[in-house]
């Protein structure tokens, strides 16, 4: 559901003009995927909500610090965890 200020997934609400920080204990119901690609900040990943056929949002994930950046403003939802991760490498760090 899209508001003025974000989009609301399962209860958590994302910014649609920047990445959002969200706690790993938020995203408990997702699926979190990390790759051994460094990223300032973390790595590269992608996260899914549980809600079947929602596809992947791109996500720089730091495990040590408890936080994923979610990239839930982008226009669209990748269909694999590596298309989501991948679009990391355009974005400017």
């Amino acid at each position: 559901m899209a508001t003025r200020k974000g989009i609301t997934i399962e209860g958590i609400t994302f910014a649609l003009t920047g990445p959002t920080a969200v706690s790993l204990e938020r995203l408990y119901t997702w699926v979190v995927w990390q790759f051994p690609r460094p990223r300032a900040g973390g790595y590269s990943g992608a996260v899914h909500p549980s809600e079947p056929d929602h596809g992947w949002y791109p996500a720089v994930v730091d495990a040590s610090a408890g936080e994923v950046l979610v990239y839930a403003n982008v226009k669209e939802r990748f269909p694999s965890p590596e298309a989501a991760a991948k679009h990391l490498d355009q974005l400017p760090e």
